[in-house]
């Protein structure tokens, strides 16, 4: 993964809103995102030239795009959130035949800026801070997800991308924040042995309903944990679209697109 297709504060977390929520845009959890969505993309028969990949329309944007209140989402921010999810929407699209929608991938992008920044506001709100262990987590993940060897090349190679030291530390700690906000708002998410069994159940009976029965699903014990995760991640998703609802019933909101 590149670490521009990491989840990082509000400039790289607008890249594909708060990865480890996977509630928005259906951008699914951090580290679900193609390495390389051009290169996933099916090659060519031979003798067939590749389809003439789209450009991301950014012509006509405003300076400000969204105002979230009173806080300014800015040009460069849905730039950056924009460009980093144009690939995979624009291989989604091509994979079924169609062109990518770009109106409606920027109508997207800013309701998940929008989303992301009444979440930051909720955080700051109720004193919700990062904490030294979940910074020190977080920049696990990362190193996890980008494949680096170190804090420092991780620093570095953000700094190619533009973002210094200074605004590393400040965007990971908004990233720990947005965090620990929807943890606390999500509480005790770990399923009881009679979810777990019910969410087997219905994967292998959906797997018979297929008839995709040639490679049957590994026995429970195997796959226990993924499923556990899978499960908490659902009831984290549920807990963040409410709150998420929630706070824009009373948000003065402004899209300037």
């Amino acid at each position: 993964m590149s670490i521009k297709g990491t989840h990082l504060g509000r400039r790289l977390l607008a890249a594909a809103f708060v990865g480890s929520i996977a509630v928005l845009g259906g951008c699914g959890a951090a580290g679900d995102e193609p390495e390389d969505t051009a290169s996933s993309s099916a090659a060519p028969a031979p003798g067939e030239s590749a389809a003439a990949q789209p450009e991301p329309d950014l012509e006509g944007l405003p300076d400000v795009v969204a105002v979230v209140n009173g806080t300014e989402i800015r040009k460069d921010e849905f730039t950056t959130a924009y460009e980093s999810q144009f690939p995979q929407a624009a291989a989604q699209a091509q994979a079924g035949g169609q062109e990518v929608d770009q109106e409606l991938l920027r109508t997207t992008v800013a309701d998940n800026l929008v989303s992301t920044e009444l979440l930051r506001q909720e955080a700051e709100k109720r004193d919700i801070k990062a904490t030294p262990e979940a910074r020190a987590a977080a920049i696990d993940e990362l190193l996890a997800s980008s494949q680096l060897g170190s804090e420092d090349e991780l620093r570095a190679a953000f700094a190619e991308q533009g973002l210094d030291d200074a605004e590393f530390d400040a965007q990971l700690s908004d990233q720990v924040a947005l965090d620990a906000l929807i943890a606390d708002e999500a509480g005790d998410t770990t399923p009881s042995d009679k979810e777990i069994q019910e969410a087997y159940d219905a994967a292998t009976a959906q797997q018979e309903a297929s008839g995709a029965t040639a490679s049957p699903l590994p026995p429970l014990d195997e796959v226990r944990d993924e499923i556990v995760k899978q499960l908490e991640g659902g009831e984290t998703s549920e807990a963040a679209q409410s709150l998420i609802a929630k706070l824009r019933e009373d948000a003065d909101i402004t899209v300037n697109l």
